[in-house]
């Protein structure tokens, strides 16, 4: 099988089960973050495996890696699709979403001990899980009011299951602030995908951007005072922006020339982590690059053979002022 047919069939089942919002139309308490040690010098990641014996559909795995792409050590051990992996307080668990990557999409969170790939088990249907700074939630976003994407709240034991948004609209990729009082996600219910902020429990929704092309996938700073996101609003392959919490002062960051997407903060808020696909911008091969946060020094962090992406940063534990 051809590199172009494999990454053809990688972004048709990423674009299938990325998320269930089905979108179509184009003052916040600050916080320090505490971490186990080296946590904040860890990336999660997404990596196309490079023994591809399918004839359709290929196998993708989470790896961890250090923050400048050394040591890159692979996590699961499956035969499907293992995407939007996030790395718990401690650093000691990664949560995920998972694919078989068939026609209906049966997308799940799964949690599994960073060194031991055996104690994988399955948490509940959905995709884009987010810990919360405490390490004792996840939200993420699933099926919901109509059959189009919410966001709900789950207790990692399993228990505590809720529908946090009960919308008819779409949501999706929610994400915890540093305080976990709120969660901030993308909403198409003004009319296309916009980012919001609500309170965690779902109340005091806020719009933060309003633009008529679409913000996606946003990710808080670590103090809580920004959130970066990627929006296509002068580029039709996406860049990416931050924006102060209050919606004030949206600021272009990326300028690549291809696609930019998928930003997350680092844990002492100095980089964000992002796929980009400006180095293969025709095969459209996504590789992970890191840059300084006003948007310098960009680069990559992967390279081929394989194809890279959706990567995140160990987040660290809230601690309230």
């Amino acid at each position: 099988m051809n590199r172009l047919r494999l990454q053809g069939a990688f972004v048709a089942a990423l674009v299938a089960c990325q998320d269930s919002s089905h979108m179509t139309g184009p003052l916040h308490p600050t916080a320090s973050l505490t971490s186990a040690p080296d946590l904040g010098a860890k990336i999660v990641f997404t990596k196309l495996s490079e023994d591809q014996l399918q004839n359709e559909f290929v196998v993708a795995e989470i790896y961890i890696m250090n923050a400048d792409g050394s040591d890159q050590r692979r996590v699961t051990y499956n035969s499907h699709f293992d995407l939007g992996a996030n790395l718990s307080p401690d650093g000691k668990t990664v949560a995920f979403h998972q694919t078989l990557a068939g026609p209906d999409c049966p997308c799940t969170i799964q949690l599994l001990a960073v060194d031991d790939s055996s104690t994988e088990r399955t948490l509940s249907d959905g995709t884009w899980p987010s810990w919360s700074p405490d390490g004792k939630r996840i939200a993420f976003n699933s099926l919901g009011v109509g059959g189009v994407g919410d966001i709900w709240v789950i207790n990692v034991d399993g228990t505590g299951l809720t529908n946090v948004t009960q919308s008819a609209s779409g949501e999706a990729r929610p994400v915890w602030s540093p305080s976990g009082r709120q969660i901030a996600f993308q909403s198409n219910r003004s009319g296309n995908a916009e980012i919001w902020i609500m309170d965690a429990d779902g109340s005091g929704a806020v719009q933060i951007t309003n633009d008529p092309m679409l913000d996606q996938a946003p990710d808080w700073s670590p103090d809580g005072r920004k959130i970066v996101f990627q929006s296509n609003r002068d580029d039709p392959r996406s860049d990416l922006y931050f924006v102060n919490a209050d919606g004030t002062d949206v600021t272009r960051l990326t300028f690549g020339g291809g696609r930019d997407i998928d930003p997350a903060w680092s844990l002492d808020g100095q980089q964000i982590v992002f796929d980009s696909d400006r180095d293969f911008v025709v095969q459209q091969i996504r590789q992970v690059f890191v840059m300084n946060a006003d948007g310098t020094n960009q680069r990559p962090l992967t390279a081929l053979p394989s194809e890279h992406g959706h990567a995140g940063w160990g987040r660290g534990r809230a601690v309230l002022p």
